[in-house]
Parts: structure tokens; C-alpha cells; sequence
């Protein structure tokens, strides 16, 4: 389970295709009741912990896929 401080490797896809066309890191600002807070983007975004997959010691990945290119 992700706790503060770890880092996240953030991918995002485009619908449809393959490979990511964005990645960055951020990292866990707080975790409770299943959702983490991820902090280093512009903005704090909430997001399942269901949904991290581990990468080692306090490392995760997290995919994102989208609808359309920003």
C-alpha cells in the first residue's frame, strides 16, 4: 500500500493507442479510505490505490488512459 512520500510514475495514454504520450512522477501527499493524493503536477489529483501497481520500494506506476490529446 502507497504511503506519503512515495513516489508515483505517472503514464497517459491516448484511447486507442498504443504507448504512453506523457509520463512524469509525483508523489503520495496523504492516503485515506482507498484513495491517495498525489502531489507535484500542477494541481493535487486524487487517485484509487486500487489502480497503483507496485515498482519496488516505495516507487508505484499509475496509467491513465484519455479521450483525446491535450
Amino acid at each position: 500500500m502507497p504511503k506519503s512520500n512515495d513516489t508515483v510514475h505517472l503514464r497517459f495514454t491516448l484511447k486507442g493507442q498504443s504507448g504512453p504520450f506523457w509520463q512524469t512522477n509525483a508523489t503520495v501527499a496523504s492516503v485515506a479510505n482507498g484513495t491517495a493524493l498525489l502531489d507535484g503536477l500542477d494541481r493535487q489529483i486524487a487517485a484509487r490505490i486500487a489502480d497503483f501497481r507496485r515498482a519496488g520500494e516505495g516507487r508505484w506506476t499509475l496509467d491513465f488512459e484519455v479521450r483525446a490529446r491535450p
